[in-house]
């Protein structure tokens, strides 16, 4: 019903994330295309192409700011091991024997029905044999923004940096124009990547003016390892090179001190948060009321399957909100809204897609999800915000829509099954 060129969404409350938190109770939204043309309450103009969204709310949708999608293969694979021990006795070796570009297609094929189930609309990907992943994702309709994963090491994907780095120079020219897949760099992390590596990194960042990703201080260890061989850690080594900056997307950041953290605030660099990853390998727990009240943009991750186990952003959100509640003794640290901030727009902005999605907004685009609150758990509603981080789980995404196409529609995929068992 709602895959038409142009299409009002009625009846329903907006959600809309924009800078005022606008809620709009019994709001419409038209959408023309892949754009939102317009917004507001009451009955709209129209009278075709009208979808009833009565007990609904119109969310924007998710972005996933830090994934390793094609890693839903090694899902369960080794569990409840810290990084060092799982990363290098279990992971490293897994990939080596089992990450091929088949695999990887099927397996982002996978993680990407999880994820449409689940809300999100937009993710941020690290991996191998990048081309792959987005030739599926922009088949299925989904917005991501990735490149191949660069480190100082041979992969199955290419056998030394040099030849890595310029996969990932014909990634960025193949798809800067698609609509649906943003190139960006992405590196492993500095104790991965030699000096030399960070500043061929640097230059080709700055040549195509893309984001970069990468972790950043996910473990104490991490933050001895590079300590000791660059005398100073991860966040000030990377400001040292001059690649923390208003570009960069730093996954994790469990451990950055008050120093690393002003470094953030001035260079406007982003974080993604990825709590369930962080606490299921014992890494810690990000200050995060810290990096908010210093300004510095946060967004939400999942990491991969090997690490959190799921896609699901619902969670994630839920236990962004009440984790920092419970550690920090204070019921006020991370309120509904602010959580729900952090898996829309800041994860728009992380990635540089803020003017395009990430709120619902008049030119914006199409990028939505329905939750139906028809059911136990969601009523009754007193705050809308706290209804959907609080009371909602992932069987409540109705509809997924993803540049003005619809991929879940009353929670069934709305084009054929994306995973071939």
């Amino acid at each position: 019903m709602l895959n038409l060129y142009e299409k009002t969404i009625y009846n329903a409350t907006i959600i809309t994330m924009n800078k005022k938190f606008d809620v709009i109770k019994n709001g419409y939204i038209t959408i023309v295309g892949n754009t939102i043309t317009s917004i507001g309450e009451g009955i709209p103009k129209s009278d075709k192409n009208l979808y009833d969204a009565k007990e609904k709310i119109i969310i924007p949708g998710f972005v996933n700011a830090h994934t390793h999608l094609p890693m839903t293969m090694y899902r369960g694979i080794a569990d409840d091991l810290p990084l060092k021990e799982w990363l290098e006795e279990h992971i490293w070796p897994a990939e080596a024997k089992g990450t091929h570009e088949n695999t990887v297609r099927e397996s982002a094929k996978l993680g990407m029905e999880e994820m449409i189930r689940t809300g999100t609309t937009t993710f941020c990907d690290m991996y191998f044999f990048a081309d792959a992943v987005a030739e599926e994702t922009a088949k299925i309709g989904l917005r991501g923004v990735m490149n191949e994963a660069l480190l100082d090491f041979p992969t199955n994907s290419y056998n030394n940096i040099d030849e890595a780095l310029k996969k990932a120079e014909s990634f960025i020219k193949k798809w800067h124009h698609n609509s649906l897949i943003t190139p960006s760099i992405v590196f492993h992390s500095t104790y991965t990547c030699s000096k030399q590596t960070l500043l061929k990194i640097k230059n080709l960042a700055l040549k195509y003016k893309v984001k970069l990703t990468t972790h950043i201080s996910e473990t104490q260890e991490e933050i001895n390892t590079v300590t000791e061989q660059q005398g100073v850690n991860p966040a000030q080594y990377l400001n040292n090179l001059g690649l923390l900056t208003e570009s960069m997307i730093g996954a994790h950041c469990v451990w950055l001190t008050e120093d690393d953290q002003m470094l953030f605030a001035e260079n406007k660099a982003n974080i993604v948060h990825c709590p369930s990853s962080n606490l299921k390998l014992g890494s810690g727990i990000a200050p995060i009321p810290s990096y908010l009240e210093k300004g510095i943009n946060v967004a939400l991750g999942t990491d991969g399957c090997a690490s959190n186990n799921k896609l699901d952003m619902v969670e994630e959100i839920r236990l962004a909100a009440l984790l920092h509640k419970g550690v920090n003794h204070d019921p006020t640290l991370i309120p509904a809204r602010e959580a729900l901030k952090m898996a829309t727009i800041n994860g728009a902005i992380a990635l540089g897609l803020d003017k395009k999605i990430g709120s619902l907004e008049v030119n914006k685009l199409a990028d939505l999800v329905m939750i139906n609150t028809n059911n136990t758990f969601m009523q009754p509603i007193y705050n809308y915000y706290s209804a959907i981080v609080y009371a909602m789980n992932s069987s409540c995404i109705d509809t997924v829509m993803v540049d003005g196409k619809v991929l879940l529609e009353d929670g069934k995929l709305s084009t054929e099954k994306i995973h071939k068992s």
